[in-house]
């Protein structure tokens, strides 16, 4: 596909941009920033990342020393300084040295009573595949599992989004979206703001014909 047209906008994330009625919980608890671990997990799409990058951007904007890192794309080899906020993305990517690492990180949390450890994964503490004395340690942790967004949920963020973008989309275009693209609502706003930029490029109006000729190009 045209990467021109799928070079999606990579936005700030917020707690006030997660959607969704069934997280509020854990939308305080992060918003709140008290507790010292937390765990969330989910599956792909869900909104792990999102929450993760907003904890660490509030804290940064806060004052804090604050620092994102997923681990499938960058290695954990040493101890962030002392009291820092770490979220941790992904953390059944850590490699052995990555784990020794986070097992310290987590005993100097707990005995210090400085900084934070919010973890990401795609399952809850006991099935990670990690040395047991790290699993062990995710028992510090309060642990949450993020609620997906149901169909009309994200068919109605979708409509919303629409709407502030001043575009003209019908609720057909939605659905047939939902059910032929990939139905993380991540991937659903991008998607359509690459259905717009599409359709200005092509000068024509947003159609159902113009969404399945944009999803059927060539993605190289």
């Amino acid at each position: 596909m045209n990467q021109l047209i799928l070079d999606f906008p990579d936005t700030p994330p917020g707690f006030d941009t997660f959607l969704g009625q069934g997280n509020g919980e854990l939308l305080q608890v992060l918003r709140r920033q008290r507790e010292p671990f937390v765990y969330v997990w989910g599956a792909a799409g869900a909104g792990k990342s999102h929450l993760l990058r907003a904890w660490a951007a509030q804290a940064q904007a806060a004052g804090s020393n604050a620092r994102y890192l997923n681990a499938a794309a960058e290695p954990l080899r040493e101890l962030p300084p002392e009291g820092c906020r770490l979220a941790l993305d992904q953390i059944e990517a850590l490699d052995e040295e990555g784990q020794a690492v986070l097992f310290n990180l987590c005993n100097r949390i707990r005995q210090s009573g400085e900084g934070a450890l919010l973890i990401g994964a795609a399952v809850p503490p006991p099935r990670l595949n990690v040395r047991e004395d790290l699993r062990t340690r995710m028992g510090y942790c309060l642990v949450y599992e993020i609620k997906a967004l149901s169909d009309e949920e994200k068919l109605a963020a979708l409509e919303a989004a629409a709407r502030a973008r001043q575009l003209k989309v019908s609720g057909e275009i939605f659905r047939y979206l939902l059910h032929h693209w990939s139905r993380d609502i991540g991937s659903l706003m991008a998607m359509l703001d690459a259905l717009d930029r599409y359709s200005l490029s092509q000068h024509r109006p947003i159609t159902v014909p113009l969404l399945k000729r944009l999803l059927q190009q060539d993605p190289s």
